[in-house]
This record gives structure tokens, sequence and C-alpha cells, in this order.
């Protein structure tokens, strides 16, 4: 889908932990040629330009989805209302991660405005 339609840009909610699937798809389009046939790079390639959210407040599969797609890539998210949601620990698990204030403030809000082209 991604090599089809590259001008969508893709958000995966609930999803930090999702980048954790990348590594593992890589080996099976290394293996497998039935994996390779719709697709021209490593599923990984195509991951990282995914937007993915901050629902998971565990603050290692934060620092995953960062190092794995970049600060810029990364959206708050706090499930709310939803009633495993909360936003006073989306504010916590975002305040506590290891980026500069920019970067929070790029989680925050600035990823989003650019991804919705505001």
């Amino acid at each position: 889908m991604t090599e089809r339609f590259p001008r969508i840009q893709w958000s995966c909610a609930i999803s930090a932990d999702h980048t954790l699937s990348g590594e593992r798809l890589d080996r099976g389009f290394e293996a497998f040629e039935e994996c390779r046939a719709n697709i021209q790079r490593p599923p990984s390639e195509y991951l990282k330009r995914f937007y993915y959210d901050t629902v998971n407040f565990d603050p290692r599969a934060l620092d995953l989805a960062i190092e794995f797609a970049g600060v810029d890539h990364v959206l708050a998210g706090s499930d709310y209302p939803h009633q495993i949601g909360s936003i006073p620990r989306m504010l916590e698990s975002i305040g506590g991660l290891g980026v500069s204030e920019a970067d929070k403030a790029a989680i925050f809000s600035t990823n989003a405005a650019r991804l919705l082209n505001l």
C-alpha cells in the first residue's frame, strides 16, 4: 500500500510497541519470495515512515518508537476517554523521556500539526 499510495501519511494508533515487528518482518522479507512479491524494500523501511502514538505509556516502548522511526514520527496519545486511557499518564510518560524540550513539544503538537497540514 505504501508504494501504491506514496503520498498517504500513515498513522498507527495504539502503536509505539508495533515498532518491534520491523525486524521480524524484514526476516520474512529476506527468507520468503512471496514476501517480496509486492514491495521493493524491507518492511521496516516502510514502517519507519509511519507515525506512532504514545498510548503505550511504558518508557521503553516510547524510546523504541523514537529510536525506530525518529522523534518526528511520534505523536502524543492518551487513549482517553477509554477506561484505560489517561491524559495524566500520557503527560508523565512524554515528560519523562530523555529528549529535548523541543522534541517533547514536537511529540505534543508539532508532529501532529505537520501530519495534518495545519
